[in-house]
């Protein structure tokens, strides 16, 4: 069993001296049996491992992770220190190969999703012009000449549908979320750098602020 105290005194094999990261701050424990543990060492500002379905960070007391968990001790920020796992061997650090393979799945993933959202776009602005169109048309042969009101039931209809879709699919609040989402995903691989990464960083598999 090995036995990891990550913090300003911790024994990780990278520095850290944020000011949201307690002395001993956390610990990481590999089992015999290959299983990784993180536990909260009652820090001031909280240990935090991010939801890789959404990219929220979630604050735990202890819990098993995986070597590529993404792991924050203190906030997401230059105040606290965030990283992989996998970091804390002295084996593994500095060597970010790994990492940013993920990264690059997550880009793709993204890339993806922005793709499918502007195409469904395409599709619904033309539903947006047909359909309305369509539904005026038959408006004029359903609804009985009642005045006003007759009116009324032709507008309705014909704008019923743009109203249901932007109530119910917006692709612009849609492409929001997600581009929120991937902002969560673009952390510098390296402990030492609280930086955010561009995509051409991400394909590079290089930050330009730590060079690593």
């Amino acid at each position: 069993m090995r036995t990891i105290i990550l913090g300003k005194e911790g024994d990780q094999p990278f520095p850290i001296k944020a000011d949201g990261v307690s002395r001993q701050h956390a610990r990481i424990t590999i089992t015999d049996s290959g299983e990784w543990i993180l536990e909260d060492l009652n820090s001031s500002n909280g240990t935090y491992i991010r939801d890789e379905a959404d990219g929220t960070l979630s604050r735990i007391a202890k819990v098993s992770i995986t070597p590529m968990t993404f792991v924050c001790l203190g906030p997401d920020n230059a105040k606290g220190c965030c990283f992989y796992a996998r970091q804390v061997l002295r084996d593994n650090y500095g060597k970010f190969t790994d990492e940013y393979e993920y990264l690059n799945e997550q880009e793709d993933r993204f890339d993806q999703q922005i793709q499918q959202i502007e195409q469904k776009a395409k599709t619904l602005n033309i539903v947006k012009t047909v359909l309305p169109v369509a539904l005026l048309a038959l408006s004029f042969v359903i609804v009985p000449d009642m005045g006003p009101v007759s009116w009324i039931i032709r507008g309705v209809a014909s704008a019923l549908p743009t109203v249901l879709i932007l109530l119910f699919y917006n692709p612009a609040d849609m492409k929001k979320t997600a581009i929120e989402q991937h902002d969560r995903f673009v952390h510098c691989p390296n402990p030492c750098c609280p930086g955010k990464l561009t995509g051409k960083e991400i394909r590079n598999m290089r930050c330009s602020k730590c060079k690593k």
